[in-house]
């Protein structure tokens, strides 16, 4: 990939989501989508290394998903609902 490239990947990454550019609603960016997304706008192959090793030198990090749900605070929530359902009164 040519250093322009490069900066759009970058760029596309940070401000956009996939569903901004084309992949189906709900999908964070993985290297998968991301190894989709650089063949279908710079017709350039990676493999799933490839394109982690690119990532990385491009100064992102890989991260795996985590799930707070059970650490979640049933009366912050609560306060939460009831402070959500004060604003939709408002407008």
């Amino acid at each position: 990939m040519t250093f322009e490239q490069e900066q759009q990947l970058s760029k596309t990454i940070v401000e956009k989501t996939p569903v901004d550019v084309g992949f189906p609603a709900n999908m964070n960016w993985t290297s998968g989508l991301i190894n989709k997304w650089i063949k279908q706008e710079f017709d350039v192959r990676f493999s799933e290394k490839g394109t982690r090793t690119l990532l990385y030198r491009l100064g992102f990090s890989h991260t795996r998903p985590t799930y707070t749900l059970a650490k979640a605070d049933p009366e912050k929530q609560e306060a939460f609902k009831q402070e959500l359902e004060g604003l939709k009164k408002i407008t």
